[in-house]
């Protein structure tokens, strides 16, 4: 009985050129989205609005003064910046122990699917309730489904390579 075993699904590949991978692209997500949601959080603490334009349906005020500006006292950016934290943490982790050589890619993919769906239900509130957008906001959603299709294609290769 042979076991077979997912791993990181980033596999190098000897094709020649320059070609990046997407546990980098990944961490290069990572560092972009702590700097927008640590810029977010900094902003709410140190109670600074956000660089923004305030007029019309762009208007970061609104948003960031809504009743969904905080969970359980927390601002949502804040978990935002967990989130990304939790991912890097784990895609520093992977290859260097086996839980997380095994499974980092499956931790990454249910952070970023349940960041992804959270995002989608603010972006709603946002538009439906708000009827004003962050464009702050917005970077941070945008960042997290980069994040989740990054590693949806991380997560492919690590699944085709197990069942090879």
């Amino acid at each position: 009985m042979t076991t077979k075993s997912v791993t990181t699904g980033d596999a190098p590949r000897s094709t020649g050129g320059f070609r990046i991978s997407l546990k980098l692209i990944s961490a290069i997500l990572v560092v972009i989205a702590l700097g927008i949601t640590g810029y977010m959080t900094w902003a709410k603490i140190a109670n600074v609005p956000l660089e923004c334009t305030n007029e019309g349906f762009i208007n970061c005020a609104v948003v960031e003064n809504s009743a969904w500006a905080y969970i359980v006292g927390v601002p949502t950016a804040t978990w935002g910046m967990l989130a990304h934290l939790m991912i890097g943490s784990v895609l520093l982790l992977e290859g260097r122990q086996e839980f997380f050589t095994r499974y980092g890619v499956f931790l990454i993919f249910g952070i970023a699917l349940f960041a992804v769906m959270y995002h989608s239900y603010l972006i709603y509130i946002s538009v439906a309730v708000l009827r004003a957008l962050c464009p702050w906001c917005l970077a941070a959603a945008t960042t997290m489904l980069l994040q989740l299709i990054t590693t949806s294609l991380r997560l492919r290769n690590a699944l085709a390579s197990a069942n090879a």
